[in-house]
């Protein structure tokens, strides 16, 4: 394949939905890397550089799989110039699969972090609301609703559980990149719409935990009677 064609031939190939970039390597280029692994010239030997041409396509992250690759693999050799098509298909299953392990390891991290925060959570607001229950009290004996008295405690809770949500998606954040670091592309290839949903899940369970442990202390001592708040 002559220059130009190569060139056209790239940017169709680039202009597909599942080529994340594609590399045009040339003859000589393709020489010198066979060189570079075998330690010798083949062109000596032979009178001709034996090396071809090729394209190294990398694929979206959606597209990294054995069946999307089969698809690809059909497509290329519909064309006269391709006459090959390389790729680990036992390597793809396998990096496939670890994918999915660390998908649902990092599931599994993120419910346990979740139940250890519910844990500590539910103690420390119920030592807040315990040291304010004689606030309580007084509000009730002035008049003041339940849902007035409870507002308070809510608004300032929810806030705290935000504020926690955040931190804790940036720890998860943080622990991604430190994974990618030792495993090149991780994140790349991980399902956006996984990770999306793991973040999500863990804004609004913090939200729901500090609003459900706040709602369970304030209701606590809403329903004591004076006399059992010095008991408690």
């Amino acid at each position: 394949m002559e220059l130009p064609d190569a060139r056209m031939f790239q940017k169709k190939l680039e202009a597909l939905p599942w080529a994340r970039s594609v590399t045009y390597i040339d003859k000589e280029t393709a020489l010198k890397e066979l060189v570079d692994a075998l330690g010798d010239n083949p062109e000596d030997l032979l009178g001709y550089n034996p090396a071809l041409a090729s394209f190294e396509i990398y694929l979206n992250a959606d597209y990294a799989n054995t069946d999307s690759m089969a698809m690809a693999e059909t497509y290329l050799k519909r064309f006269k110039n391709v006459q090959e098509v390389i790729y680990r298909k036992d390597l793809i299953h396998l990096v496939n699969e670890n994918v999915k392990r660390i998908g649902f390891i990092l599931l599994m991290l993120a419910i346990l972090l979740t139940l250890i925060s519910y844990s500590l959570i539910r103690n420390t607001v119920r030592l807040l609301i315990y040291s304010k229950r004689f606030l309580i009290r007084t509000m009730q004996l002035v008049g003041a609703g339940r849902s007035f008295i409870r507002k308070p405690f809510l608004i300032g809770n929810l806030w705290s559980g935000l504020i926690a949500s955040v931190l804790a998606m940036g720890y998860l954040y943080v622990l991604l990149l430190y994974m990618d670091s030792k495993v090149g592309g991780l994140i790349t290839l991980l399902d956006p719409l996984m990770l999306g949903s793991i973040f999500v899940i863990v804004l609004l369970f913090g939200l729901i935990i500090m609003t459900s442990a706040t709602w369970l202390a304030v209701n606590k001592y809403l329903r004591m009677n004076t006399n059992d708040l010095y008991y408690v």
